[in-house]
């Protein structure tokens, strides 16, 4: 997905079992959508960590935080409730979710690769860093910086 395109929509369950859609912040938050490789990546665990540390900067930002990955289900709740993840977490099981939104396979490098997009109010994607490698993940203060200025405009 490119810069500017309308963010694909979609239906996950959450770690306590809701249903959450993409739309349902559109017109009120901003999204910052984390697809990630899976909990047995340390570089994914630490990127959650990095993002649970600054979350009250992003909710300062009227913007949400939803990582999503393809563990199941009941590895979500258990890192959830372990880790104290106070944002959103859901299970794209089949990675379909990830797929819509090309987060790329390299099968050379074990897998799916990291990525991080910021959808703004109107659902138009803003930012996006699409990793080359399972460490290539932005800091957040690079994705506060976008969040600050789509807020800007």
């Amino acid at each position: 997905m490119a810069i500017g395109d309308i963010a694909v929509d979609f239906e996950l369950k959450d770690t306590n079992g809701n249903l959450v859609h993409l739309s349902d912040f559109q017109g009120k938050k901003n999204v910052v959508l984390v697809l990630v490789r899976g909990f047995m990546w340390p570089f994914c665990r630490r990127h959650l960590a990095q993002l649970r540390l600054d979350y009250q900067k992003f909710q300062d930002r009227n913007t949400e935080v939803i990582a999503l990955g393809p563990d199941g289900p009941n590895s979500f709740k258990r890192f959830w409730e372990t880790e104290q993840m106070p944002f959103i977490g859901l299970a794209d099981i089949k990675s379909q979710v990830a797929s819509q939104y090309h987060q790329e396979v390299n099968w050379f490098k074990l897998g799916r690769m990291p990525a991080v997009l910021v959808i703004d109010k109107q659902g138009k994607i803003r930012f996006s860093e699409y990793g080359e490698s399972m460490s290539d993940i932005p800091e957040n203060s690079t994705v506060l910086d976008a969040i600050d200025k789509i807020n800007q405009d």
